[in-house]
């Protein structure tokens, strides 16, 4: 009768080493694949935002209205318009609450924000804190196109120098942290430029 032959030690560690090989494969494959899952979704997020943020901002600044808290007597600013930020009365939408607010956008601390007043009367009540719109923003830039006072067109400026008129348009440039590009922006008002204060 002919004896069976068994697996030499030798033949058993080189199995258990391919083995050993296979699971470190598995497990690169996996964590690398988890990886790119936590970035896609970080990718993704950021995209959501930055879109939310410009949806917010299209739509408020195209509302802005030629409205103004003060004595007419005192020519309040009905929009104030700098290279690195600007504030105008528009509505919020009634999902939020509704009503006429002065909206104060600005870079903080690489954080894109929105002061909110309410305007009531020709006076105005702080509302709330600052919100957030985008944060890790390295920088960004406003510049606003109108109507000169004699009616000639102001080309785009680094500020508004009218503040008792509204623009025709005002551009919104940015560089952001991360991937994810702003892509630039340019809002149309929806009234026209000429209008005076309204206090």
């Amino acid at each position: 009768m002919k004896a069976e032959r068994g697996f030499t030690l030798l033949e058993i560690l080189v199995v258990l080493s391919l083995l050993g090989i296979l699971l470190g494969l598995v497990g690169t494959a996996l964590v690398s694949a988890n990886r790119a899952s936590a970035k896609a979704e970080r990718f993704s997020q950021r995209l959501d935002d930055l879109r939310a943020a410009q949806g917010y901002l299209r739509r408020a600044i195209s509302q802005a209205l030629p409205v103004a808290a003060g004595e007419a007597a005192a020519k309040p600013a009905v929009f104030s318009g700098q290279a690195h930020g600007l504030s105008f009365y528009a509505p919020l939408p009634e999902s939020v609450g509704g009503g006429l607010f002065q909206q104060q956008v600005s870079l903080e601390h690489h954080r894109l924000r929105v002061r909110l007043a309410r305007l009531q009367g020709t006076t105005l009540q702080p509302f709330g804190e600052p919100q957030v719109l985008l944060p890790d923003v390295e920088q960004v830039t406003f510049s606003y196109r109108g109507l000169a006072p004699l009616g000639k067109d102001s080309g785009w400026l680094a500020t508004w120098p009218w503040p008792e008129r509204l623009p025709r348009a005002v551009r919104i440039e940015a560089r952001l942290r991360g991937p994810v590009p702003w892509v630039t922006e340019q809002v149309s008002l929806r009234l026209d430029l000429a209008s005076e204060a309204t206090p």
